[in-house]
């Protein structure tokens, strides 16, 4: 009986306390204590989402919480929300909490609005608590980074880091604040001591991705993208570089399955749907690529992206004045963009406008690289103006069959640069990389050489640094040593910019193989790159791989299209060497009514009729034109002597030869 009436009391004990337990449960899921307690412990895991759903479960049950209000803010600038945080921070003071107890969360929500000087008062202000001083010291030094005082912003920085060596955030802000100057190694530096101390920060692993994207290649930065995902598979900011990441690798499959994830967690990202936008673009569907960029409800329309976009489907539409208004700002903005300034120079001549498109089209013009369209496009514009002397002479430039070694655009303030003072501190590359420019254009070689190795010296880490010192020394006559310069460069930073330079620099020096390595390396981290993959193709036709050629020149035409004369000129020649003689015949004519005045085109063309059983006669006749537009050309007149010796003109197809440069039969 006792230990009956023992057992009774046990368990009524327990059913009191699970009575009490439950009534302070519902207590405090009432007074929203309960749920406040779950999105600061989600916070504290880095669990953005889950923390924005209990705050506002917390808010729901007590309107008037400043520390839930407080907390929400944290949650929404982890998200990226910045209006909504700056509303809730906006909330939280008008409910009595100090000021100083937020400044820290509303200037990073003034960052993510784009507002760095309401932000910098925010973290710069006298009364932030010693608590919140690192994170305040952080926003500020993105507020001066955002007003492009980078070295405020290393001030800031090098204080914090000093106060808090191990703050990973410090670490990778610092990183960004590296790239952003051109220190690309200080970057990698930076970036390889953040994930050294937090190899599972999703920040950290974001931006080595990152660099490493520019340091090897877009392959290369795929795993690194996979670990900053698996310490946080909901990072959206890791998400949208990982997809543009596979979206310029060629993966469209792979970025647009991203990109769904990515509308999945945050519905509405401009992002995702203009990457969407673009690869619906890529794969002729206008009307859902205007859809896509239409739903971003212009949040990015002032992104160069953006209005390259577009400006290209305005002019798919035949809107040129469209075209013209989305292009101009891009122009303005990157001088030295040849595809918008391309496109911006043709809306205008589609609108009428051929005064706006020669002015447009005159830096290209003034490049010696200029390609047949761009010179063609410029012709027409001074054509409609009435100088037909100017045209003439752009559409010989068109049809001559070399082109020039890659050129920067010229500057209309060069002449005036050049003539000043020099810089006075050699080491800023903002000041000295134009001054060099500048000289070089005015034939100061010797002067751009000297003051290349001075900016080159005092940035080791900076790939632009580099670049320009090797663009001196190719001036100066000097390829091996402009390859050197080229490759110190590309070991910090292999980009196009720095691959095509180093490629020709080594094909000058007369190392072929080198070039080749180049070429290879690149494409293999950037498969879908159209200038390399045209310079591939140049040296696959060179050792006779003509199947190899004729998949990267396919490559090539998926991306460009069918108006690019020499390409067409290029596949016809690979398409005949691999006897596929009915589309060589193809691109060879078409290349032909893009470009009739061009020898390249009607070499093309004349070449494959001879070798396709057709007339030989016609194939003479084109042979005959190729060879009077450009008569010091050997290959020209190599194929015109075939021509003729098929015809029975022996006489003549020994003449041709012996008139002219012979090489190797191609």
């Amino acid at each position: 009986m006792r230990r009956s009436r023992l057992f009774l009391l046990a368990g009524f004990a327990l059913l009191l306390i699970a009575v009490v337990g439950l009534w302070q449960w519902r207590g405090h899921e009432r007074d929203g204590s309960a749920a406040l307690a779950r999105g600061l412990a989600a916070l504290d895991k880095g669990d953005a989402r889950v923390a924005r759903v209990e705050l506002m479960n917390a808010i729901k049950a007590a309107p008037r919480s400043a520390a839930a209000h407080r907390a929400q803010a944290r949650a929404l600038v982890l998200l990226g929300d910045g209006a909504g945080a700056e509303a809730e921070v906006e909330r939280t003071r008008a409910l009595g909490a100090p000021a100083a107890d937020t400044r820290a969360v509303m200037a990073e929500a003034l960052l993510l609005q784009g507002n760095a000087a309401a932000a910098a008062r925010e973290a710069e202000a006298l009364d932030v608590p010693d608590g919140d001083r690192d994170a305040a010291d952080r926003m500020a030094a993105r507020a001066a980074l955002a007003q492009d005082d980078p070295r405020t912003a290393q001030r800031l920085l090098a204080r914090l880091l000093q106060r808090a060596p191990a703050d990973v955030q410090a670490w990778v802000d610092l990183g960004r604040l590296r790239l952003a100057v051109g220190d690309q190694a200080g970057a990698i530096a930076a970036a390889d001591h953040a994930v050294a101390l937090s190899p599972n920060s999703a920040r950290a692993l974001t931006l080595r991705a990152e660099l490493t994207r520019a340091q090897y290649g877009l392959s290369a930065s795929l795993p690194w993208f996979d670990r900053a995902l698996v310490a946080d598979p909901a990072s959206v900011p890791t998400m949208e570089q990982y997809a543009a990441t596979l979206a310029d690798a060629g993966q469209a499959g792979r970025m647009l399955a991203l990109t769904r994830r990515i509308l999945a967690l945050d519905p509405g990202n401009p992002r995702a749907l203009l990457m969407q936008a673009v690869m619906a673009a890529r794969a002729d569907r206008p009307d859902l690529a205007r859809a896509l960029l239409d739903r971003t409800q212009g949040r990015l329309d002032e992104e160069p992206a953006t209005r390259l976009l577009r400006g290209t489907l305005h002019l798919a539409d035949g809107n040129a004045v469209l075209a013209a208004e989305a292009l101009a700002p891009l122009v303005a903005a990157q001088p030295d963009n040849r595809t918008a300034r391309t496109l911006l120079g043709r809306a205008q001549l589609m609108a009428g406008d051929a005064a706006s498109a020669a002015a447009t089209l005159a830096p290209a013009v003034a490049q010696r690289d200029a390609g047949p369209y761009i010179l063609t496009l410029a012709a027409r514009a001074q054509e409609m103006l009435g100088h037909r002397a100017m045209a003439g002479d752009m559409l010989a430039r068109a049809a001559w069959p070399v082109r020039a070694a890659t050129d920067s655009f010229a500057s209309p303030r060069d002449a005036i640069v050049a003539s000043g003072p020099a810089p006075a501190d050699p080491a800023t590359a903002h000041d000295n990389i134009p001054y060099i420019r500048a000289l070089m254009r005015a034939g100061r070689t010797g002067q751009a050489v000297a003051r290349a190795r001075l900016l080159s010296d005092a940035n080791p880490g900076a790939p632009a640094a580099w670049l320009i010192l090797g663009d001196t020394f190719d001036l100066a006559g000097r390829p091996g040593d402009a390859a050197r310069a080229y490759e110190s460069a590309a070991n910090i930073r292999f980009d196009r910019a720095a691959a095509l330079r180093l490629a020709a620099a080594w094909g000058r020096a007369g190392d072929s193989a080198r070039a080749a390595q180049v070429v290879q390396l690149f494409l293999a981290q950037n498969p879908t790159d159209p200038d390399m993959l045209r310079v591939g193709a140049a040296m696959a036709m060179e050792r006779r791989d003509w199947r190899g050629a004729l998949r990267m020149l396919q490559a090539v035409r998926a991306q460009l299209g069918d108006a690019d004369a020499l390409l067409m000129a290029d596949l016809s020649r690979a398409a005949l060497e691999t006897g596929d003689r009915i589309a060589a015949r193809a691109y060879a004519a078409h290349a032909y009514r893009l470009m009739p005045a061009n020898p390249v085109t009607a070499d093309a063309l004349g070449w494959v009729l001879l070798n396709s059983g057709a007339d030989a006669r016609e194939a003479v006749d084109l042979l005959e034109k190729a060879v009077a537009l450009a008569p010091a050309q050997p290959v020209l007149r190599q194929h015109l002597s075939r021509a003729y010796a098929a015809v029975g003109r022996t006489k003549e197809a020994r003449l041709v030869l012996s008139t002219g440069a012979t090489t190797p039969e191609s």
